[in-house]
């Protein structure tokens, strides 16, 4: 199942958020700092997560920014997949529902930006249509 985070889920968000940076080499950011970040993209809608055996097991943050010359990008700037949850589709669930909110919001492109020199990230994107461009995993939205 997938659902908007509430902020309940804060606590389950950090430690998902905690394991995927022990994951990716021990990554240092500071905690404060990334909640300070994701109260307000849950607070507006920007934040799903994912559930096994109804506990969060994955989420997907993003958030729609301006571009100079055209339509906004919506910018997934975390996904993560507990690896219990792994196998099960929640991941391309999540995905697909960050590409929904670009297209509803009118945004140019999604832009994937978590890990995305990661051979697994690009394999499980490039289904969906995303090509790397640079430091980014970047699909094209027709508007319309």
């Amino acid at each position: 199942m997938i659902r908007p985070a509430a902020a309940a889920d804060l606590p389950a968000l950090r430690a998902l958020w905690e394991r995927y940076r022990e994951e990716a080499g021990g990554l240092q950011e500071d905690p404060a700092a990334w909640q300070q970040w994701m109260l307000p993209r849950i607070s507006a809608g920007d934040v799903r997560v994912g559930l096994v055996e109804r506990r969060v097991a994955a989420y997907v943050a993003w958030q729609a920014l301006p571009v100079a010359d055209g339509p906004r990008d919506l910018r997934i700037v975390e996904l993560y997949v507990h690896p219990d949850g792994r196998g099960q589709r929640i991941g391309s669930g999540l995905l697909a529902r960050a590409i929904d909110a670009a297209r509803q919001r009118s945004c140019g492109r999604a832009v994937l930006t978590s890990n995305v020199h990661d051979g697994a990230v690009r394999a499980f994107a490039v289904p969906f249509g995303f090509a790397l461009d640079g430091d980014a995993l970047v699909l094209p939205l027709r508007q319309g």
